[in-house]
């Protein structure tokens, strides 16, 4: 648990630091790595959380490519709104990362590229979430508040369609008898309904019982496997 705001800033930045020092082959794994960082720091996360709420990507994106260039707004909520979500869907291939770097960046090097995504739109969001926390000291998170936090509306959309991936495998698994199954969905539907609402906590317990539910009726897929890899990767579980 961080005592200071200014801590997990500093945090922040050298998770920054990690990623501008990097090139662009190492940077995906870090890019996750801070997105995990947003959602399980309450200060971050509810900074999000109140920016999202009041601006959307799209009309962000048509102001940040105004005129045919690439600018980042002055209003650290918007920033906050747009990085988040660029950076989401780079993580999740929404967006093909190369071809973003060289059309949004072009320059003879690739890592040159890449070092200007990096000072223009990395550095610039890890500043608007210090100066936007700088406003009060004290973290306002307690211990254990990434488990209780409602999600980012991202990271739901992600668990609910893995959810959806294991529902379907499970109802067209021969192998299972049709007692099972019911029981596996129903099972299913809690976590779906822990997920649609953000809890965490949540969302850990029901999915230790679907775990080993799924595994006492040898229904642990591979589809199942990403959905708890996905969970780890943002230490849900």
């Amino acid at each position: 648990m961080w005592e200071t705001n200014q801590e997990l800033i500093k945090s922040f930045k050298s998770l920054y630091k990690e990623l501008e020092n990097a090139n662009f082959i190492m940077s995906n794994e870090i890019i996750t790595k801070i997105l995990k960082f947003i959602t399980t720091n309450e200060p971050l996360y509810f900074a999000y959380k109140h920016a999202s709420q009041n601006f959307n990507f799209e009309s962000i994106f048509q102001e940040v490519a105004a005129n045919g260039r690439f600018k980042l707004p002055d209003d650290e909520y918007k920033t906050i709104v747009f990085v988040t979500k660029l950076l989401f869907d780079i993580d999740r291939g929404k967006i093909e990362y190369f071809n973003f770097l060289k059309n949004t960046f072009p320059r003879v090097d690739l890592n040159d590229s890449y070092n200007d995504f990096c000072k223009s739109i990395v550095y610039p969001y890890v500043l608007a979430f210090e100066k936007l926390l700088s406003k009060a000291d004290r973290v306002v998170a307690i211990e254990g508040a990434a488990q209780i936090q409602k999600l980012p509306q991202q990271l739901m959309d992600l668990f609910q369609s893995n959810i959806v991936s294991v529902y379907d495998h499970l109802q067209s698994d021969k192998s299972l008898a049709e007692p099972a199954r019911q029981e596996l969905i129903v099972i299913l539907e809690g976590l779906s309904y822990a997920v649609e609402n953000g809890n965490a906590m949540l969302i850990k317990s029901q999915w230790l019982g679907l775990k080993y539910a799924l595994l006492a009726n040898r229904a642990y897929t591979s589809q199942v496997r990403a959905f708890e890899n996905e969970l780890k990767n943002y230490s849900i579980i």
